[in-house]
């Protein structure tokens, strides 16, 4: 009797490692990184048009700045050289500006102080590119 219940816990007790290690693995499946091949960086960008429905990106890129990762994705345009490029347009919609017009990036919702080719990109970001009016 006595060894029937040794067994039994030796058994239960099994069934409950088997069942923890399941669960790591599975977390530790979900959690890891993704293989190089796929994009070293998954970023989202929102273009923000005032009275117009605001479109979201998701950019899957190796690029280290913001400008290299929206030119990959043929999203703006604009003028002036790699140290002062000054965006006049985004996904076809061209900044009017006789009528104050410009884009302004934005990370979270907070203003972005550096321009868009030193604007460095990391995992996770997430980025607004809003049509203001007015200087």
């Amino acid at each position: 009797m006595k060894n029937k219940s040794k067994i039994t816990k030796f058994f239960l007790g099994t069934l409950v490692l088997v069942a923890v290690v399941s669960v790591m693995l599975l977390v530790y499946d979900k959690t890891k990184q993704k293989p190089s091949d796929e994009g070293g960086k998954k970023i989202t960008v929102q273009v923000i048009i005032p009275e117009e429905k605001t479109t979201e990106y998701k950019i899957t890129t190796d690029a280290t700045s913001l400008r290299e990762a929206l030119d990959e994705e043929k999203l703006i345009e604009g003028s002036g050289s790699d140290d002062s490029f000054f965006i006049t347009g985004v996904n076809g919609r061209t900044a009017d500006s006789s009528i104050e017009e410009w884009w302004c990036i934005t990370k979270g919702g907070e203003e972005v102080f550096t321009g868009v080719n030193s604007t460095m990109i990391y995992n996770g970001d997430q980025y607004e590119l809003t049509l203001m009016t007015g200087w």
